[in-house]
């Protein structure tokens, strides 16, 4: 018959009093901020680094996946099938089965013309004379929505990259393309000679103003304490500037 000391010591051994909860983090391509370009086929970046670093202050494991589509991640959010997304937007009052934590801000979308296109742009009501490249899945700014959604869809040509909406645009097979400038950014850096093709510009910021960006918690994942620590991590994150110090100039801060 085992002793109370050496019974103690088999629970401590078979249940750990400290054993981290772990959320499943379904996670897509986003360039400048996640790419899968290594043997292994395994997230990094810089968003990989906030979360890592956030779920370490907030006392949890993450598990993450392979590259999956966006689409796909939020559909397993919904169903209870993972636990986090990062990098999102919120449209309106957003997805029921979501909850939003922000952890900071983006700048708005720009608009990528061929370089020999010298228009400038004053109101998103100009967009509605163009032809456009989207990313399939993004969303926009809510100003540009409006204008986007009531535009007939042969004005608005989906595609599945940056890549490829930058590279429609220098072939003048449509007018701009209109995208986040950060992942712009890490495409252009990786093909100059795209580069020397395309021109920015960008709306004036009391038009189209900063987006705040999100975490994703399920909230089939009923765990109001991860949520609280989450949201812990992220206001010290944001208070001794790691996430300015992991992100850059990609990412500015969110104000409510």
């Amino acid at each position: 018959m085992l002793k109370l000391p050496a019974l103690l010591y088999c629970l401590v051994a078979a249940f750990p009093l400290f054993a981290k909860e772990q959320l499943r983090w379904c996670v897509w391509e986003f360039p400048g901020n996640v790419n899968f370009n290594n043997p292994a086929k395994t997230a990094q970046g810089v968003s990989v680094d906030f979360m890592q670093e956030m779920a370490r202050r907030a006392g949890f494991e993450l598990s993450i996946s392979k590259a999956t589509p966006s689409s796909r991640c939020l559909k397993e959010l919904a169903d209870g099938d993972s636990d986090l997304v990062v990098g999102i937007l919120k449209t309106g009052d957003g997805r029921e089965a979501i909850e939003y934590i922000p952890y900071g801000a983006r700048q708005p979308d720009r608009v990528y013309l061929s370089a020999t296109d010298n228009r400038r742009l004053q109101q998103v009501t100009e967009l509605s004379t163009m032809t456009l490249a989207a990313i399939r899945n993004y969303g926009f700014h809510p100003k540009v929505t409006a204008i986007v959604n009531a535009m007939p869809p042969s004005q608005v040509i989906r595609v599945n990259s940056i890549y490829s909406a930058l590279e429609i645009v220098a072939k003048h097979r449509v007018t701009a393309a209109l995208l986040p400038p950060s992942q712009v950014s890490a495409v252009l850096q990786e093909n100059p000679e795209l580069a020397a093709q395309i021109r920015e510009v960008s709306f004036p910021l009391n038009i189209v103003t900063p987006q705040p960006v999100y975490i994703g918690l399920a909230k089939s994942c009923q765990c109001p304490k991860i949520s609280q620590a989450i949201q812990q991590s992220i206001a010290t994150m944001t208070a001794d500037g790691s996430i300015k110090h992991i992100f850059g100039d990609k990412l500015i801060d969110f104000t409510d």
